[in-house]
């Protein structure tokens, strides 16, 4: 394939991610201002319901499996990417008028019955989660199937762009669903807006994924079936675990990976309130470091697949980006001793761009330690490992916030944060030095060894 048909591909399969974000935005963040602002629903119980998707991360991996298995009319991951936008979608919708539900009860301040229909909310939640499993694990192994080793740092750049494009235009368009509502303090005129925006969203993100999707997937030939199913009764899900346990690497990775990640979004949640209390910045100005730090990411994502893992690879390109995001978080550090907002914004802006590195070589990596049979099920081990430890950083944040400030006094004083983002550096620094010893070629040679041993003993 030629490298500007490979990137206009690339370019159509990040329509899917561009959906994901916007779904975020949807779910994470007008949703969350809706319950907790607008509505008034607890913040506990938003985070509770909103929360839940992650809770079913585990699911990725089954997910993965039943892909590489999958032979639906010479097809392995179209159907579950599709089934699975098809399932997110309609959830999307009921999530919407259970909000609209809740906020009914919280206009009659019955309490029991927002609590009750919070409770149920974070079902929905549950199940989306699941949807989204079912559909971005096979999705990451479609990349995979349609790309070579050379191609992958190039399709990670643009692909997961496309997330943060998704995130930005997603904010954009779903505001215009909601129209003057954004802007009035009426309840109805906001319920109004929110009925609009669940009514438009959903159809409009199916139908992008689907133009993302169909007709991607090159089908299975009659013989590549055949062979495929005869295949399958061997790679069973027990056989699956076998083969993941032969090489060192799968064990070695996965801590890796769970290390940088859990370092990578342990300022989550920190960085909003350490602009408020250190730099007096207001809910607005916090809101907007988010967008900085975004920004940056973006930048560094859409740029490393093209000027530094060709070059470097993508072990040393890790290890690049980790010292380099070591060093902008303890710039973050320094800007708060020195009370300069200035040099705390740009420090936050070079440390989206390092982390975006880091993230690029990092997903390379991912994509390449796989195996063509059981692509699905290596991405939804890694996927679980990412997933968790995000939620684990989010926690961890607020919990090393807490801990730190019981010796200075606060929790709000900069010591404490700078407690924060010093653990945050230290954990980044130690990811991209472990990254360098992740050998791509001893992982296939293990797992090829192990496909061989489990496809010769089925045999016998």
């Amino acid at each position: 394939m030629g490298s500007a048909k490979f990137v206009l591909l690339a370019i159509r399969l990040g329509l899917f991610q561009a959906c994901l974000g916007a779904l975020s935005v949807l779910t994470l963040g007008i949703f969350n201002r809706l319950l907790i602002e607008e509505f008034a629903v607890p913040a506990a119980l938003t985070a509770l319901a909103l929360g839940c998707q992650q809770l079913v991360a585990f699911t990725r991996v089954w997910f993965g499996q039943r892909s590489d298995r999958c032979r639906w009319r010479g097809l392995r991951r179209t159907p579950f990417i599709i089934g699975g936008a098809a399932a997110f979608c309609a959830l999307t919708w009921i999530a919407g008028r259970m909000v609209l539900w809740i906020a009914a009860a919280s206009m009659l301040d019955d309490t029991s019955a927002v609590i009750t229909r919070g409770l149920l909310l974070a079902v929905v939640f549950l199940l989306y989660g699941i949807a989204i499993s079912a559909s971005s694990t096979p999705f990451a192994a479609l990349l995979v199937d349609v790309s070579t080793e050379k191609q992958r740092p190039v399709l990670v750049s643009i692909v997961w762009s496309m997330l943060m494009v998704g995130i930005v235009v997603g904010a954009i368009l779903l505001s215009s669903f909601l129209g003057s509502s954004c802007a009035s303090s009426e309840l109805t005129d906001v319920i109004a807006g929110v009925k609009r925006l669940i009514a438009i969203a959903p159809m409009v993100i199916f139908a992008l994924v689907l133009i993302a999707i169909a007709g991607v997937e090159p089908r299975l030939t009659n013989n590549k079936v055949g062979q495929a199913q005869s295949n399958d009764q061997e790679i069973s899900l027990g056989a699956s675990w076998t083969i993941l346990r032969a090489s060192p690497q799968v064990g070695y990775f996965f801590a890796v990976l769970s290390l940088f990640t859990f370092s990578l979004f342990l300022q989550e949640a920190v960085l909003e309130p350490y602009g408020g209390a250190i730099f007096a910045m207001d809910v607005c100005a916090t809101t907007r470091l988010n967008a900085i730090w975004g920004v940056g990411t973006l930048l560094g994502i859409a740029t490393t697949g093209f000027l530094f893992v060709p070059r470097l690879g993508a072990q040393r390109t890790a290890l690049l980006g980790g010292l380099l995001s070591a060093v902008f978080v303890l710039l973050i550090v320094v800007a708060g001793g020195m009370n300069s907002e200035p040099l705390f914004k740009g420090a936050l802006f070079l440390f989206g761009a390092a982390a975006g590195i880091s993230t690029n070589a990092s997903l390379t990596l991912m994509l390449g330690l796989t195996s063509p049979l059981m692509a699905g099920t290596f991405i939804g081990v890694w996927g679980l490992a990412q997933a968790y430890a995000r939620g684990l950083a989010t926690i961890g944040g607020g919990a090393l916030l807490s801990f730190f400030g019981q010796f200075s006094g606060s929790q709000n004083s900069f010591s404490a944060y700078a407690g924060v983002f010093i653990v945050q550096a230290i954990g980044l620094l130690i990811a991209g030095v472990m990254l360098l010893r992740v050998d791509t070629n001893l992982f296939q040679r293990k797992v090829e060894q192990a496909l061989t041993s489990v496809l010769s003993s089925e045999l016998d």
